[in-house]
């Protein structure tokens, strides 16, 4: 059994997930409940709990103010909210899990399965820093991204990811060190969740570090500092040449 707390300023809220978890999750053992984030920080200090189910928006406090106040985060998170596209962002970006009101069964299995996995592993205290980081420094290029991969979740800081290619419906990411690792997620998450730290899609296949191009060939290709080349399709050509030129210029 899993041991489970649920956090929202909406009792008829909380009393629907608690239906739902015992209906669809029977594994997760809720052991207590808060309606703001003063409970629910006594609350999760004395019970210790493996997964938080945590609403966003809520008076006086978010959640967010919550985790920051908690000494420790050594359990699995996984937001129910209706919150903004960047709160969402870097939830996903930390490979979080969220389900968004009004709740899907579908959508909470999988939030609770991926919970369980990542508790399982002891990666979840790692995943919540990074997300309080994110959150506080969007585009820190040390920042770390959480990437699913066969094993588990593989944490890289984006300074290190030299390119990502599209293979298949996974991504695989060329890495400074010149390894590289194969990710489930599809490049479209990567060039949503790259955005905010110079990656550019010269290609519908690729992404790029913009820190690692290391010279541009007339035919459309770029040379990474890897030394691997990538494409860049015809009719981005232009955009490109003009985006490089504006780093040039420091604009």
């Amino acid at each position: 059994m899993y041991k489970g707390i649920i956090v929202d300023d909406e009792p008829k809220a909380i009393k629907l997930l608690q239906d739902m978890l015992h209906q669809y999750c029977p594994e997760i053992a809720i052991t207590g409940t808060a309606n703001n984030t003063d409970i629910a920080f006594d609350l999760i200090s004395m019970k210790n709990p493996d997964i938080l189910f945590l609403d966003i928006a809520m008076p006086r406090e978010s959640g967010f103010d919550l985790l920051e106040r908690l000494p420790k985060l050594d359990f699995e998170i996984i937001f129910v909210t209706g919150f903004d596209e960047y709160a969402l962002q870097a939830i996903k970006f930390c490979a979080l899990g969220y389900v968004v009101k009004p709740i899907q069964v579908a959508e909470l299995v999988k939030a609770v399965n991926n919970a369980k996995r990542v508790v399982s592993l002891k990666d979840s205290h790692l995943a919540n820093r990074q997300l309080l980081k994110i959150l506080k420094e969007p585009g820190n290029k040390k920042n770390r991204i959480g990437i699913p991969i066969a094993s588990g979740i593989e944490f890289m800081p984006t300074e290190q990811i030299v390119h990502c290619e599209g293979v298949k419906g996974c991504t695989k990411i060329f890495l400074q060190n010149g390894t590289s690792i194969i990710s489930s997620y599809n490049l479209g998450e990567f060039i949503k969740l790259l955005k905010d730290y110079d990656f550019y899609t010269p290609h519908k296949s690729h992404l790029v570090n913009m820190d690692h191009i290391q010279r541009y060939h007339r035919e459309g290709i770029i040379e990474m500092s890897n030394n691997s080349k990538v494409p860049v399709s015809r009719r981005r050509r232009q955009a490109f040449l003009d985006l490089m030129r504006q780093q040039e210029l420091g604009e």
